[in-house]
């Protein structure tokens, strides 16, 4: 079709066009490459490809900081799979370690014996279970993960219960006298810690001794791993601190037995106390969202301390085991 034929060149008006007679009409040398051999640039290598070695130790790298990542992550909160072991990184302790005085042939067949059937527990429950128990009448004792650093929760109030009646003892403070900026006395601040942990009188006595002050009273106590800060202990120094309670070693006898009268009968007794309903326990409560812990003593004919610690745990769990270890090793411990 003519429309689309091309143009023949008569056909162009070259009238309308201008051209200038001056207009050098040569060649853009730009245009051409300079094919002259001196003048040829070197061609520059193309980077070689990852060789095999590169590449395996890239996949290394990879695998070992999944690997890392996926054990901070199972070791977080103290997390565990049912029927599995707990993935944990290896800690060092460069302090004291847990000392216990092995006991008699009966003492050491019992502790073999609450050992086994705890394990056996809690083999198949999520997170992590701790136990210890101390003898207080002859210092022997064991436990299992007590070595553990878990979530005190308000395992944590203990001590500063403790501290104020030794500021009372040094003549520091009055036990009747209210507390600054509080309508309770620093009695009725430590009644409310054991019968109800209220959180409210921790807050208050925390804020008029100052966190530095307790901490440093915590530590000169040999609780070396607990952390108000943090609000972390071991199932260990919670053991060693009612220990210390029991014998007078914290305050006098007065003072003691006062502090464990406010933590008998609490609005806290279905966990320790649902299984061992048949003795005073003297005892103090604690929870958190996946932390269900209980710990006090046992008034049995041969006193102990028990303390039972979860971390990582589901709460209704732990809410069930608390009460049937309680029961098993109350009747362990008292010969039955």
């Amino acid at each position: 079709m003519s429309i689309f034929r091309k143009k023949k060149e008569e056909d162009y008006d070259y009238e309308d066009e201008e051209f200038d007679e001056h207009e050098d009409r040569r060649p853009n040398p730009r245009k051409f490459k300079d094919l002259k051999p001196e003048n040829k640039k070197k061609r520059k290598e193309p980077p070689k490809p990852w060789g095999r070695p590169e590449r395996i130790t890239v996949l290394i790298v990879i695998l070992i900081t999944v690997l890392t990542s996926v054990i901070l992550s199972l070791s977080a909160r103290n997390f565990k799979l049912p029927g599995l072991p707990r993935i944990s990184l290896p800690s060092f302790n460069w302090g004291e370690d847990t000392f216990y005085i092995e006991g008699d042939k009966e003492g050491r067949e019992k502790a073999e014996k609450a050992r086994n059937y705890f394990k056996d527990k809690t083999r198949n429950l999520s997170g992590l279970y701790a136990i210890n128990v101390v003898r207080l009448s002859d210092g022997s004792g064991y436990g299992v993960n007590e070595n553990e650093e878990m979530q005190a929760a308000s395992l944590i109030k203990l001590p500063i219960m403790t501290l104020v009646y030794k500021k009372f003892e040094a003549g520091q403070l009055d036990l009747d006298e209210k507390v600054s900026g509080s309508k309770s006395t620093y009695r009725e601040l430590v009644e409310a810690m054991g019968q109800r942990s209220d959180n409210n009188a921790q807050i208050i006595l925390v804020k008029t001794f100052g966190e530095s002050e307790i901490q440093n009273y915590i530590e000169s106590i040999g609780m070396t791993k607990t952390s108000l800060d943090k609000n972390k202990t071991t199932p260990y120094e919670i053991g060693m601190f009612f220990k210390k309670l029991w014998e007078k070693e914290l305050v006098n006898e007065k003072s003691r037995d006062e502090i464990l009268e406010f933590m008998t009968d609490t609005i806290f007794e279905d966990w320790i106390v649902k299984g061992i309903d048949d003795v005073r326990v003297a005892h103090k409560y604690g929870r958190e969202v996946h932390v269900v812990n209980d710990a006090g003593i046992v008034f049995a004919n041969k006193p102990f301390v028990l303390v039972l610690m979860s971390d990582g745990a589901i709460e209704s769990e732990a809410d069930s085991l608390i009460p049937a270890v309680a029961r098993e090793i109350y009747e362990i411990e008292i010969g039955n």
